[in-house]
């Protein structure tokens, strides 16, 4: 049994051996803090060493890309400001790239009343510091009020000093974004003020008073170049008045046929209808058309279709209007005869004869995209070249036809299964190239949530010959996908 005095003892040597151990942490520390300034005076980094133009080409690229991504929140400004932080360097470096300047994004929020102008004077000059560093490049800029009928205060920068600051460098503006109300939007003045530069708008609407689109606000008179438009959805086409004949896009919400009648040079339309009034009386004829997007406000879906005809239309999408009927777009395809190249629809009814939708087109179209597809579609597509002879009964004849000759992309999107056998008979033709058929390039097959795994991909690599062939033709360059969104089971 251990006495009392061993254990004494036996501590008395622990402690000891503790304030040896922190003697030792501290001198190694010392060495440590030593070792690393002497470090910083010898070491080479390599990336200081880089010239400066590399070092700003590198800062540049850091930015995200703002100008095809409309919306508030989409320049991004915090970039810059982070390489200030890095070293003097780089601080130095970045002061002098115009480029890192040329965006700027500012939320006002809002604070009590009463607040003094020398607070208001910061922002100001908060602004035209950041934009000064920009030289003479053009600028990018978004502006968005917090909501007028906020409780606590009222916004921090009233619209006439922001209307000042656009004035001041309407001149060099390129891409400009807004999210105020409509009759803030109006206080702005930006019908009479020159933007030699402007190309692209995006317009979102805060809650102010109610807007009125019987008495449009009007914008951007003077705007030459202005050929991009971007609504957020609960700002109205009809909210303003747009030099409309010089839009080329136009993405956002109408309630309206009037952009197809006062846009004659718009190529590419994504439209959200919230409702269609007045009806017109007879279809809209737009000549210049290429590019339709229809997708469905959260709790109305409107059909445009029976209103327009779109004789130069190459690419549509209506894969989310649920209620778009095959009979809607037989009719559209079949009046607008257009040479359209892409088709994505909604095909999840098994008795609506789609197929006769996809013939109307079946000559020119190089991408076919259907979501939910019934058997009856997916059946109608793989069978297209199972055809032997026109007298063998046991061959059913094809439903669309001229049976796709220029099909380069196929996808079934939200499938709930496939004939695999007849589907690898199609790849297998469509990818070889041969009868004057053009050479199948991508395939995409994705399952619906809850789809149980198919048992041809349950073998692994030597299972069915299915899937040994469906591997084998993603190897030889098809690029196939079998499988979910997230994941392609034929890896």
């Amino acid at each position: 049994m251990t006495t009392t005095a061993a254990l004494r003892m036996e501590l008395a040597q622990t402690e000891a051996n503790l304030v040896m151990a922190k003697k030792c942490i501290e001198i190694l520390n010392e060495n440590r803090s030593l070792l690393l300034r002497e470090l910083a005076i010898v070491a080479t980094f390599p990336v200081l060493t880089l010239p400066v133009e590399i070092t700003q080409e590198i800062f540049i690229q850091s930015l995200p890309f703002h100008k095809c991504r409309p919306f508030v929140t989409q320049v991004e400004t915090r970039t810059p400001l982070a390489l200030l932080g890095v070293c003097r360097e780089w601080r130095d470096i970045a002061l002098s790239t115009p480029e890192l300047w040329t965006a700027l994004s500012l939320h006002f929020d809002p604070v009590p009343s009463g607040v003094s102008d020398q607070k208001l004077n910061q922002v100001n000059a908060y602004i035209e510091q950041w934009l000064t560093r920009a030289g003479n490049r053009p600028l990018s800029l978004c502006f968005e009020r917090e909501t007028d009928d906020d409780s606590v205060g009222e916004c921090s920068f009233p619209p006439v000093r922001m209307g000042d600051i656009i004035r001041q460098y309407c001149s060099r503006i390129e891409y400009l974004e807004l999210a105020l109300s409509q009759s803030d939007m109006d206080q702005l003045e930006l019908n009479e003020l020159e933007f030699p530069l402007l190309q692209r708008v995006s317009f979102a609407h805060v809650y102010g008073a109610d807007p009125d689109y019987d008495d449009p606000v009007e914008v951007f008179a003077h705007a030459p170049r202005l050929r991009g438009l971007w609504l957020e959805e609960s700002t109205w086409f009809e909210y303003y008045s747009f030099p409309s004949w010089q839009l080329t896009t136009f993405d956002g919400t109408i309630s309206s046929m009037e952009l197809f009648s006062i846009a004659p040079n718009l190529l590419e339309a994504k439209c959200i209808a919230e409702s269609i009034h007045p009806l017109p009386t007879s279809t809209v004829h737009h000549p210049r058309l290429e590019s339709l997007t229809l997708t469905p406000n959260t709790d109305i879906q409107v059909d445009i279709l029976p209103y327009l005809n779109s004789p130069s239309l190459r690419y549509l999408d209506v894969a989310e209007m649920e209620d778009t009927t095959h009979a809607s777009l037989l009719a559209f395809l079949t009046r607008s005869a257009p040479p359209l190249t892409t088709l994505c629809i909604h095909a999840d009814d098994g008795f609506a004869d789609w197929q006769e939708c996809i013939s109307v087109v079946a000559a020119t179209l190089e991408n076919l995209e259907l979501g939910f597809p019934s058997r009856k579609v997916q059946r109608a597509v793989l069978r297209l070249d199972d055809v032997k002879s026109p007298f063998d009964r046991r061959v059913e004849p094809p439903k669309i036809s001229p049976g796709l000759p220029k099909l380069k992309a196929l996808s079934f999107l939200q499938s709930e299964g496939v004939d695999y056998d007849a589907l690898v008979r199609f790849l297998m033709k469509r990818y070889s190239g041969e009868d004057g058929i053009a050479k199948l390039e991508s395939f995409r097959l994705i399952w619906r949530y809850g789809t149980v795994l198919p048992s041809i991909l349950r073998g692994g690599p030597a299972g069915d010959p299915n899937a040994r062939t469906l591997r084998r033709l993603k190897e030889e360059g098809l690029d196939v996908h079998v499988g979910t969104n997230r994941k392609n089971y034929l890896r």
